[in-house]
């Protein structure tokens, strides 16, 4: 329905409060400083962790790959995305949809809109794909996860540049039409893209959580190592929980219940999801800094040879020989026994250990190379 022109549409809310409440324009709850202070600590966290990312990679591989790009690319991506969401927020879009004026539908919140839009859709893409540029750095040599890698991350660029079409087929004002207004309306209250996006993000997440597994199952490693490298490529876990929550708020949009609050929740969410998927791709060169890098360093061997060390692990000798044998108690034939296997034991558990650590190389088949010196 229309409204008449000389209504004042700054003392008019977007919705009817739920408890029969007025609206509160001026100090309705908000949720800038959740979005303000979220941002800026991902920030940190996803820049540090990057950083640290690019500069082994460059130690350990020498070299920047198309996977560094792409993390490069979503968090500049991810970092725009949040000040354009902040901006909104500042000027009091992120309240609850009844302590928000219908003169916030303006030209220039129609425009900022559109370029959320159209900005999410290349950051997700290049924060999805920067994982699956990974698995192809260190698993290239393996066919069909190569395959499958390079044709989800053209298939996710089609879908996202898809979302950008749709975005501005009801966002851009059609013929007759001016910025704000009509326009603005119909980009927000056509949110089923939206949902689409969040049952996509979920499956693609899905995917690329569970891609690698069967090749790291399959590895001639000893169990603690494969469950190390389980868990480094398990972090994903945190994207797909992510995803299923954005899913959520999502609906919630879609449903038109409180769309301006909820649509603050999924930003922030988004946000998140964004610098996860660069810390989670960043796991690996983290699991590289660790053991080429810092445990081969000075400063590592002056924090083994200190006496704050020495002390921890004098305490843990102690506590681990609480549950030995006293020293009176005489062994048993079965205890020289139990001895003698167990140093047979370790022996052959040790000649297994190097000959799958040099098996754990032919991964990469004739890249055996690349593959020792990968980010992993």
């Amino acid at each position: 329905m229309a409204l008449p022109p000389d209504m004042d549409l700054s003392k008019i809310p977007i919705m009817a409060n739920p408890s029969g409440e007025g609206p509160n324009f001026a100090n309705g709850p908000s949720m800038y400083p959740a979005m303000l202070e979220s941002g800026i600590a991902l920030i940190v966290v996803g820049g540090f962790f990057l950083i640290l990312r690019l500069a082994t990679n460059l130690k350990v591989a020498r070299k920047i790959g198309l996977d560094d790009l792409l993390c490069v690319f979503a968090f500049a991506g991810g970092a725009g995305y949040w000040a354009l969401n902040l901006s909104i927020s500042k000027q009091g879009a992120t309240k609850h949809a009844w302590d928000v004026p219908l003169s916030f539908m303006s030209s220039s919140m129609a425009k900022m809109q559109l370029a959320i839009l159209i900005l999410i859709a290349p950051t997700m893409w290049a924060a999805k794909s920067a994982i699956l540029a990974l698995y192809i750095r260190v698993f290239g040599s393996i066919t069909w996860l190569r395959r499958t890698a390079y044709a989800w991350i053209v298939f996710m660029a089609l879908f996202y540049s898809m979302n950008v079409v749709v975005g501005g087929v009801y966002c851009i004002p059609r013929k007759g039409e001016v910025w704000g207004g009509a326009s603005f309306a119909r980009c927000a209250t056509n949110n089923w893209p939206h949902v689409v996006v969040g049952v996509f993000s979920c499956l693609a997440d899905l995917l690329i959580l569970i891609l690698p597994f069967p090749i790291v199952a399959r590895l001639h490693v000893d169990r603690r190592r494969k469950i190390a490298l389980g868990v480094v490529f398990g972090t994903g876990i945190i994207l797909v929980g992510l995803s299923g929550v954005s899913l959520y708020f999502r609906v919630l949009v879609y449903r038109g219940i409180d769309p301006t609050w909820n649509a603050a929740l999924l930003a922030i969410l988004t946000v998140a999801e964004i610098f996860g998927t660069v810390v989670v791709s960043c796991a690996p060169a983290i699991s590289s800094f660790w053991h080429k890098i810092l445990t081969q360093s000075n400063l590592w061997s002056e924090i083994k040879s200190s006496s704050i060390f020495s002390s921890l692990k004098s305490r843990f000798s102690e506590q681990s020989s609480v549950n030995s044998k006293p020293s009176f108690v005489r062994p048993s034939k079965y205890d020289h026994e139990a001895a003698g296997r167990t140093d047979t034991s370790s022996t052959l558990k040790g000649t297994r250990s190097n000959v799958s650590e040099v098996d754990s190389f032919k991964v990469s088949g004739s890249s055996r190379n690349e593959f020792i010196t990968s980010p992993l």
